[in-house]
């Protein structure tokens, strides 16, 4: 048996409370009916939230880069019937690596105040951490030398400009990195031509010597093979510098669509959070009518 309350008026509008908990389907259905102009109410109020949050709400624009690593030319030694040729390696090997460009764009260090000016960030103490946490670095599977940036800003305009100048950024900074291994292959190879010129005199006097097959004679040869084979790999490292430079792989997009705050989610997450709340309301206000009359009832008893 189950024990119920007398009918409770509410507005107008009655429903049969349960004392034990159990609940049937009809006592739902008077619930909902007697509540659902209030939990209409509550929707339309959360949706007006909602749409309040995305007027005041500035709009996010994205800006997307992807990026290049710099690279330097190298030389391969190979031994080969006791010989040792240098073997150019045409694709070169990545100044600095994606993860390493990562990390090191995720301190707070790595943005001068100009580029924070550039992205729109007042300077402060904590203006390069803002900086540092608010763009996105990540390597896309697949690809060793590339990385992909994306930036953000009030307008299209701005994020693009923020790219941009991040971009001119990892550029210089590569290029600071790669120039003490291009002043070293300079020095190299002005040492390298000095010596080929001097062993291609001491081979042309020998040739007029006659002694052209002596031990002296082939060790010098062997000698001026080497250094061009050595110069061409140095000038290729020095020459191929400003080609093997941070580049973009594309120019940078900037979509005219903003990325936040989201309609779509903000309207849905506003009308259901409405309704919700207007549903928890109402069985607040149940329990408090539930509760108000079992108290009515025990004073009722007692004074009986």
């Amino acid at each position: 048996m189950k024990n119920t309350h007398p009918d409770l008026q509410n507005k107008g509008q009655s429903y049969r409370v349960i004392d034990d908990g159990e609940i049937s389907l009809i006592d739902i259905l008077r619930f909902l009916k007697g509540t659902y102009k209030f939990i209409l109410i509550a929707g339309l109020v959360g949706l007006g939230v909602a749409v309040a949050y995305l007027v005041v709400t500035p709009k996010q624009y994205e800006a997307i880069a992807q990026i290049a690593m710099a690279q330097i030319g190298t030389a391969n030694n190979n031994n080969n019937n006791n010989n040792n040729n240098n073997n150019i390696n045409p694709l070169g090997v990545n100044i600095e690596e994606p993860p390493l460009l990562i990390s090191r764009l995720s301190s707070p260090t790595s943005f001068p105040p100009q580029v924070l000016g550039i992205c729109g960030i007042d300077e402060g103490a904590d203006s390069a951490a803002i900086l540092s946490k608010s763009i996105k670095l990540m390597s896309p599977k697949g690809v060793a030398n590339v990385v992909e940036l994306k930036t953000f800003g009030k307008s299209p305009e701005a994020a693009l400009t923020c790219a941009q100048a991040i971009f001119e950024l990892i550029k210089t900074t590569q290029a600071q990195i790669v120039a003490p291994y291009i002043a070293d292959a300079k020095i190299k190879l002005d040492d390298d031509d000095e010596r080929l010129a001097k062993a291609k005199d001491l081979a042309a006097k020998a040739d007029k010597s006659g002694s052209a097959i002596g031990v002296a004679y082939l060790s010098t040869r062997d000698e001026i093979r080497f250094l061009l084979d050595e110069i061409t790999a140095l000038k290729n490292v020095v020459t191929s510098n400003q080609s093997r430079a941070t580049r973009l792989i594309a120019p940078i997009y900037a979509s005219d669509t903003p990325i936040a705050p989201k309609k779509r989610v903000a309207l849905a997450a506003g009308l259901f959070g409405g309704l919700m709340l207007g549903l928890l309301l109402a069985l607040a206000r149940q329990l408090w009518v539930k509760l108000k009359a079992d108290v009515q009832e025990q004073e009722q008893e007692r004074a009986a």
